[in-house]
């Protein structure tokens, strides 16, 4: 089972700061993309595959399904699969289903998700990185998740 850690360290004093993995959070790079069956086809086609797009991911273990912001999605040139009914803070919303390839270079965890909901990032970044997505527990099923806030570390195994 792949383990990895990510502490987050006072760089003068060789300490864990719990304090940074509360502000910042337990966060990935990602990367959005088709999902290979798509990448395939378009090659079999001779059309090129559209680039994917890299940023921030945050895990967020109150989203049952992962969410990827809008405008990435919409770089990919894919129409939606379907809509779901998505409960907010402020009420419920409707928002569209899309298929897409989730790749977490970081721990070498490529996902192909059936399907992720398209919300509204825009703005939101993490350390001046943008926050492309939100890793909900439909991919945390497939992880062992521990989040140490007192020890200023998270480590994600699956």
């Amino acid at each position: 089972m792949p383990t990895w850690h990510k502490h987050y360290m006072d760089p003068n004093r060789a300490r864990h700061m719990p304090a940074a993995l509360a502000q910042i959070g337990a966060v990935l790079q990602v990367e959005v993309n088709l999902p290979q069956p798509l990448i395939e086809f378009l090659s079999e086609q001779s059309k090129p595959s559209p680039a994917p797009s890299t940023g921030m991911a945050l895990i967020d273990t109150g989203a049952s399904k992962t969410c990827v912001d809008e405008t990435v999605l919409a770089n990919l040139g894919i129409n939606p699969i379907g809509v779901v009914s998505l409960g907010t803070a402020a009420g419920s919303i409707e928002r569209p289903l899309f298929p897409a390839k989730l790749s977490f270079p970081e721990v070498k965890l490529l996902v192909d998700a059936s399907s992720v909901i398209a919300v509204d990032l825009r703005g939101q970044t993490v350390q001046d990185v943008p926050l492309i997505a939100l890793v909900g527990r439909d991919i945390l099923r497939i992880c062992h998740f521990i989040y140490d806030g007192s020890g200023g570390f998270f480590t994600l195994a699956y």
